[in-house]
């Protein structure tokens, strides 16, 4: 008895200690009206009721000594003081303030994995947790806890994959590195892969049209990715392992490197290597599942402060080289032998520097953006079909912001900006004698812009904003003959958000976009077909607007605040580029959908609908339950005709717990999809027919992790009910005869796949 009362009291001292020593680090910042992450510097951290408190750093960083309570108290002059409840295992936050004038909200994102930012513009922020409950290998993985993002395969042999938002392509979403545009031309295709999730420090996920500032392409969406920032991040050194039952390994590492003492210039490097070194075929059609490939991607990026600007600089080199096809086809061999194959090699370099500077206090500044990448392709489909391309894209923007009014209740950003693209392809299609050379493909497109914010009450902002960018357009193809198509994008938008009360946030939004469209680059994946390339007039910008409406309300529950957000969009095009698979089984139609066409007055539209529930009844439990429709339509002979290859239906439950102290973390994410229609082939011979419509199937995704004191193991699986696409390419016995279709998938094409990783974090 003696003995057990003598341990208990040295556990119990043992307990006492080290919740004595135990501390919360974190960090705070605030988000710019350009939607960058700033760090806040001498903000007051505290706990309730004690003396016991800090400042944050000059990078925003903070240390505290855990005590009884567990309520936090963070404050700052100019922004909107707040408590928040830290749970007793919880060792880390990171916290988003907003300034005292803008909206009466503060974020406090400790282990959720998303949450809607503050921003007058809906915008759902994807953070590092977010990121690491499933092991996203690069962005387009990275959305597995999102119904709003869809991440397909558009083909069974490239192993690409391409998303979509508001049931439209990825195309018609902007994606940004940084608030720089990234995804663009040649890499829509295999670009999404090019985006190491073990580099990203969080995606901000807005939907319709954003703002004016970063261009005029947004018409469905944004995606801004972050990378780590060697300012803000944490680790001294990361390194992430992955390898997986299909053959493919990965390895990714980032460090942090002061330089000086005072620390305000600071570099790291990141360092990313995948390799698939395995060929399997489990579905036994004779191809590839997944094919094989490497890729070699290295940054270094610069960050610099001095009292009146600061800035960024980086570099970046991505070597990604695949190939797939049949089993025995080898690239290294004579493509003269009847072996189905297929090859793509990209090289890309980008360098980005962006730099701020104080005008007037903290009221009045300039902003720059620079950027230049650098893009070469090369790849092969089949026999004698090829598609190469190089593409020199340089982007600039600068603009002025300035605070003013009593209470600083009006802001102005305005600027100019300036994309140049020089776009060099050539296509061969041997066997069906087509040849496309188009060797000095010129954009230039000079533009202006302004945006407005009044903040009428504490409540209630207005943003407006409008741009005037002048497309000109310069085209010399093989037969040498000069074309201009110019013509001036006039881009109006707006943004309201009204804190209706302390829990329920409203927002609204209206707005145009435009997009230069580019057959080939964008559609790569339809040279896995026999299909011919029928083109019915020349290429147009295409225009659109985008309205919608959103509604967000937060609630307390014993785990935490939930929410409940609810949004509808609109998008409904003036001009839209058409690729038509269902006229006929061998060809692919590309026109213009606007005016009248074959005798009819012709229209596209599209219908998204969203709910999503984020429940917490227990510590360290959250529950998320989200459902989306889409009705996404064009005018096709008269009739409105539903878009293929999209389901309109998707739900998702998202399950996470962990243990006190993050010692052990679960996910489980099982996400439903309906029916979707597919391209006409009832005039196709019964064995290369497919239904008019899928059939809807299940995904069942889980990963448990372990966590030590530097490192930590992770193992999960995908596709866990084993859900596989029966015969996903058309034909694939005769992968040269003229019914061949490697592009109508709909279903995953591999079985349950299995994982495990290892992370080494050194703070």
């Amino acid at each position: 008895m003696m003995r057990r009362i003598v341990l208990s009291g040295v556990l119990l001292c043992l307990f006492g200690l080290g919740v004595a020593q135990s501390t919360l680090t974190g960090k705070v910042f605030q988000i710019s009206e350009s939607g960058d992450t700033v760090s806040v510097a001498n903000a007051a951290v505290q706990w309730l009721h004690t003396g016991i408190g800090a400042h944050t750093s000059v990078d925003g960083k903070f240390t505290l000594n855990r005590t009884k309570t567990d309520t936090l108290v963070i404050s700052f002059p100019t922004f909107v003081p707040d408590t928040v409840v830290i749970p007793r295992g919880q060792n880390y936050i990171t916290v988003f303030l907003t300034t005292a004038h803008n909206l009466n909200e503060v974020s406090i994102v400790a282990r959720d994995g998303s949450y809607i930012s503050v921003q007058p513009i809906l915008t759902q922020i994807i953070g590092t947790e977010g990121l690491r409950r499933a092991a996203c290998c690069n962005l387009a993985e990275s959305f597995e806890s999102s119904v709003a993002i869809d991440s397909e395969f558009p083909d069974a042999v490239s192993g690409a994959r391409q998303i979509s938002m508001l049931g439209l392509a990825g195309t018609y979403s902007q994606i940004l590195l940084e608030n720089v545009p990234y995804i663009r031309l040649l890499s829509h295709q295999f670009g999404l892969g090019f985006i190491p999730g073990s580099w990203m420090e969080s995606i901000s996920l807005s939907k319709g049209t954003s703002s004016v500032v970063n261009g005029f392409e947004a018409i469905t969406g944004q995606i801004n990715i972050d990378y780590k920032k060697p300012e803000s991040n944490l680790e001294r050194f990361f390194m992430n392992f992955y390898a997986n039952s299909m053959g493919k390994g990965e390895l990714a590492m980032n460090t942090r490197i002061p330089v000086g003492k005072d620390e305000k210039v600071s570099t790291n490097f990141l360092v990313f290597l995948a390799d698939q070194f395995l060929k399997m075929d489990m579905n036994h059609d004779g191809f590839m599942d997944v094919p094989r490939s490497r890729q070699v991607n290295v940054m270094n990026r610069w960050d610099y402060k001095a009292p009146i600007m600061e800035g960024r600089t980086m570099i970046d080199f991505v070597w990604d080289n695949r190939f797939g096809g049949q089993m025995n086809f080898n690239p290294n061999s004579d493509l003269l032998h009847l072996v189905y194959g297929f090859t793509a090699d990209n090289k890309r370099v980008d360098v980005i520097t962006k730099n701020g500077f104080l005008l007037n206090g903290e009221h009045e500044s300039i902003g720059t953006i620079l950027s230049y990448t650098g893009h070469w392709l090369n790849s092969n489909y089949g026999l004698g079909k090829l598609y190469d391309g190089n593409q020199h894209s340089v982007y600039a923007n600068v603009l002025y912001s300035n605070k003013f009014g009593a209470n600083e209740r009006h802001k102005l950003t305005a600027g100019g900006s300036l994309q140049f693209d020089c776009l060099n392809e050539l296509y061969e299609d041997r066997a069906d004698l087509f040849y496309f050379d188009r060797p000095h493909h010129h954009d230039l497109i000079p533009g202006v812009f302004a945006e407005y914010a009044y903040i009428i009450d504490p409540k209630l902002v207005v943003m407006a904003g409008m741009r005037l960018d002048y497309n000109m357009v310069r085209d010399k193809s093989h037969y040498s003959i000069w074309t201009n198509d110019n013509q001036l994008f006039w881009t109006p938008r707006v943004h309201l958000k009204w804190q209706a009360t302390k829990d329920l946030s409203l927002r609204a939004s209206a707005g145009k976009g435009y997009r230069n469209a580019h057959f080939f680059a964008e559609n790569q994946s339809l040279m896995l077909s026999s299909r011919t390339l029928h083109f019915d007039g020349p290429d147009k910008p295409e225009e659109a607007w985008n309205a919608g409406a959103s509604a967000v309300w937060q609630f307390n529950m014993p785990g935490g605040k939930a929410s409940l957000a609810v949004d509808y969009f609109y998008t409904y095009f003036v001009q839209q580029m058409i690729v038509d698979l269902d006229e006929s089984v061998h060809a692919v139609h590309y026109y213009a959908l606007n005016g009248e066409y074959n005798g009819y007055h012709n229209r596209s539209r599209s219908h998204s609908a969203q709910i999503e529930l984020t429940l917490k009844p227990l510590q360290r439990f959250e529950i998320l339950l989200a459902y989306r429709y889409n009705d996404v339509r064009y005018m096709r002979n008269g009739v409105m005709r539903q878009k293929d290859m999209m389901s309109p239906h998707k739900a998702l439950i998202n399950l996470n717990y962990s243990t006190p102290y993050d010692k052990w973390k679960f996910n489980v994410n099982f996400q439903v999809f309906g029916p979707m229609p597919l391209p006409n082939t009832q005039n196709s011979p019964e064995p290369y027919r497919r239904p008019e419509m899928s059939k809807p199937y299940c995904l069942l995704n889980a990963q448990i992790t372990k966590k030590f004191r530097r490192w930590e193991i992770y193992a999960g699986g995908e596709n866990l009910l084993n859900v596989k696409q029966k015969d996903p390419i058309v034909q694939a016995e005769n992968p040269f005869g003229e019914y061949f279709d490697a592009t109508m998938v709909y279903m995953p094409i591999t079985g349950i796949m299995g994982y495990v990783g290892v992370r080494v974090i050194l703070k």
